[in-house]
């Protein structure tokens, strides 16, 4: 598939991307709901599918985490590292099509954040996923 067939989704900013691992799977996008929460969005490219023509489950888990952390995440000077992830697949979700990743956060502690989120396309849900993940200032 050419770059023609993956375009900026409407409503959507591109992520500037700082995680190699994720470059690897495409060009990201983001932006914020009429409740002012975070959603993501990435396109299933062909080197992201399986066999059958659909994107591979440990595509969906690296961008559910990332998104996840990305919620948690307060600034760009911070990050975060899971430090738990639980994930369960709910129907395929076809090569060339559009994923939105919903993450939400649950709780907030002083060095923990609890949160869980879905992975829709074509309007169906593909994944459910929750974890935990610590917050840790960058050293400068």
């Amino acid at each position: 598939m050419n770059e023609d067939k993956f375009p900026l989704p409407n409503g959507y900013k591109k992520i500037e991307q700082t995680e190699s691992h994720i470059s690897h799977i495409g060009q990201g996008f983001y932006k914020r709901n009429d409740s002012g929460n975070l959603v993501m969005a990435f396109w299933i490219r062909p080197e992201n599918g399986n066999s059958g023509g659909v994107a591979h489950g440990g595509m969906l888990m690296s961008i559910a985490d990332y998104c996840l952390c990305s919620a948690a995440m307060e600034s760009r000077e911070n990050y975060a590292a899971t430090v738990s992830f639980r994930c369960e697949f709910i129907a395929p979700a076809k090569v060339g099509r559009l994923l939105e990743i919903f993450p939400k956060i649950d709780k907030e502690t002083k060095s923990l954040v609890f949160g869980q989120g879905k992975i829709i396309c074509d309007g169906e849900v593909v994944l459910n996923f929750s974890g935990a993940v610590k917050k840790i200032l960058k050293s400068t």
